[in-house]
């Protein structure tokens, strides 16, 4: 197990690294996105030209990362307060900065796979490879002691699973290597400009606001206080990615519906994914909530908690972030980055702002209050307003009637399981088995008794029930 100090160097280097991702520029999304209308009319040509535009500029990032990255190193110690005494602590921070250029070198080619519905390739390709990572770094660890093994292992991770994407993608479509040198159409190439115009102002809000947590705490409460924050942040981002990568494995489809459909038809579905993702996302709250300290306790020790109030904000900023997810997937899929392209500047500036103010009289609790104030006062109103408005062409007071019942169902869960947990004897693994049971039954029953009625609801259910009939079927031949 890593010690806080190497477990703050970690998150601190990522959310440096995060900051250089700046040079992507939000060129990746606007491609992705003019890929979509070629692959459904199978304009060969035009996908290659723009694959072939996607690996010049993406060569040009991995390269930039690389020399912006380095030229950074000699500042390690201002932009990290209290730098750990930890040797070869450049080495360490230049092979993070490896492992991001490599990201972006090779990686192209994954968007293409999704962009054409084939998203499965890539989660599972991903999936497998990060738990072989993970054992292997378990074990590597227990044996040798080594953090540059450890970070050796994620680099070679890295490249290799792009490495095999890549050469899945050019089976899947051989033709890249057939029209090398075909030109971008003019149309396409000004929508990719303006796009990628809106999108760099996505990525400097997304950056400050989500990048600049474990600077923050760093900067204001140093390394150990990071190292903290760290396994809590590994247990939700893990939660975050899983449920991402469901929800963006529905990105080509809908690109590829809101192309061929009308936008009643395609505002139909995102009712069904957002029903999907309000009570995935509730559920998963209120265990966070009730969960987070007693896991963490039983996993690494009591040294490493924080308070139930900052379990709370943590918990309060997974659920704001996860109840956005349908309508970024939609606002992707459908293009519609320039309608609110001065939103994330908004939201980056009161972030840090209300951050910085609250670090004082609230501790690392304030840090997480910004970024929760951010969301409320931008993301929460003007996303769903933009993508109902150019989008949907349809009211967007459904949306908002529906968020309000289902923070209500979510705070009111809490409280019932977070009063029954307490009631509960016992100590260590009986208890905290004895809580995820209460939270998965009252957790999953109040949604159920709120949401039986909804059509939505009706549709899963009967979804289910084909494929559990079809998987019977299957197994009786």
């Amino acid at each position: 197990m890593l010690t806080q100090e190497y477990l703050g160097l970690n998150g601190t280097f990522s959310s440096i690294l995060s900051m250089l991702s700046l040079a992507e520029l939000g060129i990746g999304s606007a491609i992705t996105y003019s890929l979509y209308r070629p692959l459904a009319e199978q304009d060969q040509k035009q996908i290659a030209a723009r694959m072939a535009l996607f690996r010049r500029v993406y060569w040009t990032i991995g390269l930039v990362t690389i020399l912006l990255g380095g030229a950074l190193t000699p500042f390690l110690p201002v932009l990290i307060q209290n730098l750990p005494d930890i040797p070869h602590i450049d080495l360490i921070y230049l092979l993070f900065v490896l492992n991001t250029a490599l990201s972006y070198l090779f990686s192209y080619k994954q968007s293409l796979i999704i962009a054409d519905q084939r998203q499965y390739i890539t989660t599972s390709c991903h999936v497998l490879l990060n738990i072989l990572l993970q054992v292997a770094q378990a074990l590597f660890l227990w044996l040798t002691r080594n953090y540059f093994v450890y970070l050796g292992l994620q680099i070679g991770t890295t490249l290799l699973e792009n490495l095999i994407l890549g050469h899945i993608a050019n089976r899947l479509f051989p033709y890249l290597n057939v029209y090398q040198n075909e030109p971008v159409e003019v149309e396409a190439k000004k929508e990719i400009i303006k796009n990628t115009k809106a999108m760099l102002a996505h990525r400097v809000g997304g950056i400050v606001v989500f990048g600049t947590d474990n600077l923050l705490i760093s900067y204001f409460f140093g390394m150990v206080s990071v190292g903290s924050y760290s396994n809590y942040q590994m247990i939700t981002g893990a939660l975050t990615s899983i449920y991402s990568q469901l929800f963006s494995a529905l990105m080509a489809s809908v690109g590829n519906l809101g192309v061929t459909a009308g936008p009643k038809q395609v505002l139909g579905v995102f009712e069904k994914v957002n029903f999907a993702g309000s009570w995935l996302y509730g559920f998963s709250t209120v265990c966070l909530t009730i969960l987070l300290n007693p896991f963490i306790e039983l996993w690494v020790g009591e040294s490493y908690l924080f308070d139930q109030r900052i379990v709370c904000l943590i918990a309060l900023n997974f659920y704001l972030y996860g109840m956005r997810q349908a309508v970024l997937i939609f606002r992707d899929a459908e293009g519609l980055y320039w309608y609110d392209r001065y939103k994330p500047i908004t939201e980056a500036a009161i972030n840090l702002v209300v951050s910085i103010a609250l670090a004082a009289p609230l501790g690392v609790a304030g840090i997480f209050v910004g970024t929760a104030v951010s969301t409320i006062t931008t993301c929460f109103w003007i996303e769903p307003i933009v993508l109902f408005k150019y989008g949907f062409h349809s009211s967007v007071r459904p949306y908002f009637l529906s968020y309000i019942v289902n923070t209500l169902i979510t705070l009111l869960t809490t409280v019932v399981v977070w009063c029954i947990c307490e009631m509960l004897p016992g100590i260590g693994l009986p208890l905290f088995m004895a809580k995820m049971a209460i939270c998965a039954v009252v957790g999953n029953l109040s949604y159920l008794v709120v949401y039986v009625r909804r059509d939505e609801f009706r549709y899963f259910v009967e979804l289910f029930s084909i494929l559990f009939s079809k998987k019977k079927n299957d197994e009786r031949k």
